[in-house]
């Protein structure tokens, strides 16, 4: 059952993400969103998103309005993984040019608080910590971008995504 349960959202997923990026090719917007680098015991916090060729990433999206970056960034955390997590620094800001669309990012540097638990996102099929180490397969090139500029000791970072 729980097969079936996994199957049906991640087509919905897959579909919903379809339908986002036509309509940004069409609207060509600018976003703007926060990634968030959740950090314990020299292990990173990823999770996996249930469709995509890079399924495992850093937490994170788009910034409601009227929404202060830290507050989404720990509000994508939590929806994400269900870890409560208190902010360290940022680690910069980045620009993503992707086909019709401009995307600035912020990332966050986090310390976690808990392990990771249910996520309230249909997006996320799961959340792990990992060693910086010991990464998984799979994961996308701008965040283990991220990872690398954090492993560099970096900070106030401006750059490419």
């Amino acid at each position: 059952m729980q097969q079936i349960v996994n199957g049906t959202l991640a087509l919905i997923y897959r579909l919903a993400h379809a339908a986002r990026g036509a309509l940004w090719h069409i609207a060509r917007p600018s976003l703007l969103g926060v990634r968030a680098l959740v950090v314990r015991d020299e292990q990173v916090l990823l999770v996996r998103h249930r469709g995509g060729a890079t399924p495992w990433g850093l937490p994170g999206g788009a910034v409601d309005p009227d929404e202060r970056l830290e507050e989404a960034a720990r509000r994508e955390i939590y929806e994400e993984t269900g870890v409560p997590a208190r902010l360290q620094r940022v680690l910069g800001v980045y620009d993503a040019f992707h086909f019709n669309y401009v995307n600035y990012i912020v990332v966050f540097v986090f310390t976690a608080q808990s392990e990771p638990g249910l996520s309230r996102s249909i997006e996320i099929a799961e959340a792990r910590f990992f060693p910086f180490d010991d990464l998984p397969n799979g994961i996308d090139p701008g965040s283990r971008r991220r990872i690398d500029d954090y492993l560099s000791g970096a900070a106030g970072i401006s750059a490419l995504w």
